[in-house]
């Protein structure tokens, strides 16, 4: 019965921001949110939508499920052992990440954002794609704190490395957020563009040229004497384009590290 009725919640939640506003009216959200952390993943499983969908509405409702406390049970659902949980668990957190400065930092200061990396470069491919949302959400939404804080984190090889998918609205979702974070860091674009170029994210989006406006767009962040000795480097040695392996993708360098005195706009 209990997963049924919590079913019935995420069906009424997923109609708009009106039916949202009538289920928080009901006063049921200070007790959907607590199955979050229910023994049984059926629960777990439809409590997750049913949350999920109410943070797709407005900021405000947003809020009455962060202040519900939210995201306390969010390290364990990031690191459940179904995949599905994991996907569903950075679905929701995009959309946090897609609110307010204040809601991007509840998601800063619950520690959540190191395990959103994490599965934006281990999770399986439909947990990757809601973690480049989450990230991608982050830096339009982020104050620039916000944003070097999350390439202290070394956010950009595994972000870079999802240009390398056959998703189109991935690779425009990477590529949106690489370019907001170059804008936004300004005298620093620099060292940023240096931390792309290092993991081979230069490389690709070079190599995308062809194929998607958004290159030209992340290449006008970038300072021009850095694109011009990129591309004397590949006129010199063409050698250096990737060449693509098995299901077409291409191998780069993940290593890429944020300098150890760390990274500040």
């Amino acid at each position: 019965i209990l997963v049924d009725t919590v079913w019935a919640l995420s069906y009424l939640t997923d109609a708009g921001n009106e039916q949202i506003q009538m289920v928080i009216d009901s006063g049921i959200v200070p007790h959907l949110v607590p199955l979050l952390s229910h023994q049984e993943v059926k629960v777990q499983t439809a409590a997750l939508r049913a949350v999920g969908n109410i943070v797709t509405g407005t900021d405000e409702q947003t809020q009455v499920v962060l202040n519900c406390e939210a995201l306390s049970h969010f390290p364990a659902l990031l690191t459940h052992p179904k995949e599905k949980i994991n996907k569903e668990a950075v679905w929701f957190l995009s959309n946090i990440t897609a609110g307010n400065q204040q809601q991007v930092q509840a998601v800063i200061d619950a520690n959540l954002v190191p395990m959103i990396i994490h599965l934006l470069d281990k999770g399986d491919f439909g947990t990757q794609k809601e973690a480049a949302w989450a990230i991608s959400n982050l830096t339009i939404s982020g104050r620039k704190d916000q944003v070097a804080y999350l390439i202290r984190q070394n956010v950009i090889p595994p972000f870079c490395n999802l240009l390398t998918v056959k998703d189109a609205q991935v690779v425009q979702v990477v590529l949106d957020g690489l370019s907001n974070i170059l804008k936004m860091a300004e005298d620093e674009a620099e060292t940023i563009a240096n931390l792309i170029e290092e993991c081979g994210g230069m490389l690709l989006a070079v190599s995308l040229l062809g194929f998607y406006f958004e290159v030209w767009f992340f290449l006008s962040f970038i300072p021009t004497h850095v694109v011009c000795g990129f591309f004397f480097q590949i006129d010199e040695d063409p050698s250096l384009v990737p060449e693509a392996i098995q299901g077409g993708t291409f191998g780069f360098n993940s290593s890429a590290n944020v300098p150890a005195e760390g990274f500040q706009f």
